[in-house]
């Protein structure tokens, strides 16, 4: 049964980015302090199941006008979501303080009391568009900390993106800033071009530093997200991680599989590169043991993401999940970010409920204490893309002991067998006869026994060959076809270690 809220409050004139900037600035100056959202024990006691019986209107969307786009909300609570958000929305160069209002949620279970519902903020939002059809899908959603979610389409929700990340992975543990305010634009009708994006503002706050962001949403077949930010540090950073990815990676064509009667289950396969240099690299995500953290160290990387290459339903077989479906994101910095490292952080998990892989970019140069920093990417969530990389993309990678039963053997008792193929339709277009070479190396252990191959089957060209680790020592490997002089594929690397799951 709808409940009675409390409304919307007073307006005031929209701000603008400037605005939000001076706020974050004025914030810094500040010691922080953990923001009192008045969130009654209801709220907070409520279990999952509870939780689960609080139901958004789907009757009551805010620009419910034949507009480009609805918002929805979520109500927060339960186990997880404590920290309520201050959202204005803007139109025609005013703004409202949007609380709570009657009719928004449905209350299936205990019913709250009066003083539960007084000046009630949300836990976050998300915006709707006809990214599909006529129906208003999700596009983009914000709920918990500084996480966000984006959507093109025929995508379906997968990996998530922060708006920052502190010294993730650190002895010291990780600290989680918040998105504690927002602002969303309504957009102007009187311009196709307006129209078919949405601003979003918002403000950030964390024991370390305070931030004003800018997202300008662009909706599509491939949806774009342009990102403004000014960060103001209270306190010295350790490591700050610009434009975070998180996501989920349990096992997939490249690691044993769990008791399961899929064969794959991930929102991401791998992690994508491009150097200043130009040079694409892809890494094949896997599940471990140890937590384990890479570095690809540049100067002025041109973009990175976390990709879900793999479109096979086949391979994933599951009907709710739909992993097939993931979005990739790639990140493009608008400037030269200068010398740093895009990390990648593997951490072990049994669960595919559970974020266990990160990325981000790290910068050389440490942000102290009064200090701002300003800079920008543009976020694209896509399915395929010819664009990342332009050159033959990794297929597939595989796996197993070189010494197999009843037909390898003589190889060291440790010694493992790689399967790697590419595609490209210039690769497919290349005569199984050509002298095509597989250029693969080890900077500890030996590589050994390296051909390239056509497969008859599917067209794709494979690089094949065996490795012998190092003793115990981790193997980063590094591998890409060529032809004569011309480099055909992207450059695969791999790091391999006797500790895998």
């Amino acid at each position: 049964m709808p409940v009675a809220l409390a409304n919307a409050g007073p307006e005031n004139l929209s701000a603008s980015y400037d605005d939000v900037i001076a706020k974050a600035e004025k914030l810094a100056k500040r010691a922080y302090s953990e923001s009192n959202n008045g969130l009654s024990n209801f709220w907070k006691n409520m279990s999952v199941e509870q939780f689960s019986k609080i139901y958004y209107n789907p009757q009551k969307p805010l620009w419910n006008d034949n507009g480009p786009y609805q918002l929805q909300f979520f109500h927060p609570g339960g186990p997880y979501f404590h920290d309520t958000v201050s959202i204005n929305l803007q139109d025609d160069g005013k703004q409202v303080n949007q609380k709570i209002e009657s009719g928004m949620f449905w209350y299936e279970g205990e019913q709250p009391q009066k003083n539960d519902l007084e000046n009630l903020d949300f836990a976050g939002f998300r915006v709707h568009h006809q990214l599909n059809s006529e129906y208003y899908d999700e596009l983009i959603s914000f709920l918990g900390s500084n996480y966000f979610r984006v959507l093109g389409m025929g995508q379906q929700y997968g990996l998530s993106i922060r708006g920052l990340a502190i010294d993730t992975a650190e002895p010291t543990g990780e600290e989680f800033p918040i998105f504690k305010e927002f602002w969303i634009e309504k957009p102007a009708t009187n311009s196709a071009e307006e129209a078919n994006s949405i601003v979003i503002m918002a403000l950030l706050d964390s024991p370390s530093v305070t931030g004003a962001y800018r997202f300008t949403v662009h909706p599509g077949q491939n949806t774009i997200v342009d990102v403004e930010v000014s960060l103001f540090a209270r306190k010295n950073i350790k490591k700050l991680g610009l434009a975070p990815l998180t996501s989920m990676f349990l096992f997939g064509e490249n690691t044993k599989g769990l008791d399961d009667y899929r064969s794959e289950v991930h929102d991401s396969d791998g992690l994508m590169v491009q150097t200043s240099s130009g040079e694409w690299i892809w890494r094949p995500l896997t599940r471990r043991k140890n937590l384990t953290i890479s570095s690809f160290v540049d100067k002025g990387s041109k973009g990175f993401g976390l990709s879900q290459r793999d479109r096979s339903f086949m391979h994933y077989d599951d009907l709710e999940s739909r992993y097939q479906l993931r979005p990739s994101i790639w990140i493009e910095p608008n400037e030269d970010w200068g010398d740093g490292h895009i990390e990648l952080v593997e951490i072990p998990s049994n669960l595919e409920t559970t974020d266990n892989v990160v990325s981000y970019w790290v910068s050389d140069k440490q942000l102290k204490a009064g200090s701002s920093l300003q800079y920008g990417y543009r976020l694209t969530s896509y399915i395929k893309s010819e664009q990342w990389p332009p050159a033959g993309k990794t297929f597939s990678t595989r796996e197993g002991p070189a010494n197999r039963a009843g037909f390898a053997y003589g190889h060291p008792a440790d010694a493992r067998f790689f399967v790697v193929e590419f595609d490209s339709p210039k690769l497919k277009s290349i005569a199984a006869d050509s002298p095509v070479e597989a250029i693969f190396t080890c900077a500890s252990g030996k590589v050994y026994n390296v051909k390239a191959l056509k497969n008859p089957e599917n067209n794709l060209w494979r690089a094949e060959f065996n490795l012998e680790p190092n003793n115990d020592q981790p193997c980063d490997l590094r591998g890409f076809l060529k032809l004569g002089n011309e480099t055909l594929t992207e450059t695969w690397t791999y790091l391999y270690t006797t500790k895998y799951a």
